[in-house]
């Protein structure tokens, strides 16, 4: 179990995270400058906090209060970066070596190797330097490396980031299969809502340098509870609460009230999928004029509010400038609460 309670200062950038996970793979969820990249070095030791308390399986890494501090080196962490960081002048099988120096006996290193090139596919390959290499053969060695070392916790930087479309797919699977037999903590970072859908089990939504309380994965996909969080989710429509009284709440950017018995709500949510264009008003529904229809998707703004967007599934049924009624059944309208300060 990790137990992550920490703050650390960058300048005018404050880093406050608090996260607690056992045997899973948590995403850490966050746009670009979110704090995700900053929050794993600082649980890997790499940097040190500024106060507050990090702990795996009950070892305490760091406390601010006790001044403990375990070097990174100690801490028995497995960090792959997305550009793999393979020592360019040594082969794979020296690389793995360096891996196992502070988890294997010497005598045991050489069998050790020809284990994890065989669990990761890599027979025949020992001999080769990185540049030798696929990049899916350089993930390979890269996480073999990481595992090497018998980690407790492994740390995932955006591992997908520097591949093609193509080859990303590949390697999740491979990712997943080895992922599964993991028995430790494995956090992920990314901003790829999709990649963390088919990969983690939990969510961790980090914005502004602040943790959200994580969350099962398909629920903060279907029900988020931030404006931040719908729009990892892939929320098309989202729109600010100005105001709530008598159980209206008033959604300027759409010229409309809508019912909402919720408080301290900021703002509203739906997807371009469950939206409906009709000539009749039915449900939630949202008065507007079509601007555009692609392959993809039909743009319309409000009658009300031409400045403002909205997005639907691609329809032929309406003409561009014809005025339409843009509906949402009610399940699939999200209320978001207000974040964090």
């Amino acid at each position: 179990m990790l137990e992550a309670r920490f703050e650390k200062r960058y300048g005018d950038f404050m880093l406050r995270v608090e996260i607690e996970a056992g045997r899973e793979v948590l995403a850490l969820l966050g746009a670009s400058g979110a704090g995700k990249t900053q929050t794993l070095q600082c649980i890997a030791g790499v940097v040190k906090p500024d106060r507050g308390y990090i702990a795996m399986d009950g070892r305490v890494w760091f406390d601010s209060e006790r001044r403990v501090f375990v070097p990174p080196q100690e801490r028995g962490v497995g960090l792959l970066f997305q550009h793999y960081a393979l020592f360019p002048n040594m082969t794979v099988r020296q690389d793995l070596l360096c891996g196992l120096r502070h988890s294997t006996p010497r005598a045991e290193r050489g069998s050790e190797v020809d284990r994890l090139l065989s669990s990761f596919c890599l027979q025949g390959l020992g001999d080769r330097l990185p540049s030798q290499l696929s990049g899916g053969q350089q993930q390979r060695v890269a996480l073999a490396r990481c595992l090497a070392r018998k980690p407790k916790l492994l740390l995932l930087d955006e591992p997908f980031a520097a591949l093609d479309s193509h080859l990303r797919w590949r390697l999740e699977q491979e990712l997943m299969t080895t992922l599964a037999a993991f028995e430790g903590t494995t956090l992920y970072v990314t901003h790829d809502r999709e990649e963390t859908r088919r990969l983690c089990q939990r969510v961790c939504v980090m914005h502004n340098g602040r943790t959200q309380p994580p969350v099962v994965t398909g629920d903060w996909y279907s029900s988020p509870a931030t404006v931040n969080a719908a729009l990892l989710a892939g929320f098309e429509n989202v729109a600010e609460v100005e105001s709530k009284a008598d159980g209206q709440a008033s959604i300027p950017s759409w010229a409309i009230e809508w019912p909402c018995a919720l408080e301290r709500v900021a703002a509203v949510a739906f997807r371009a999928e469950h939206a409906r264009l009709q000539p009749k008003q039915e449900d939630f529904a949202i008065r507007c004029r079509i601007l555009r229809t692609t392959e993809l998707e039909t743009i319309c703004t409000p009658w009300e509010r031409p400045d403002a967007l909205l997005r639907a599934p691609a329809t032929a049924r309406f003409a561009t400038g014809e005025a339409v009624w843009l509906c949402i059944a009610p399940k699939n309208v999200v209320w978001l609460g207000m974040e964090e300060p």
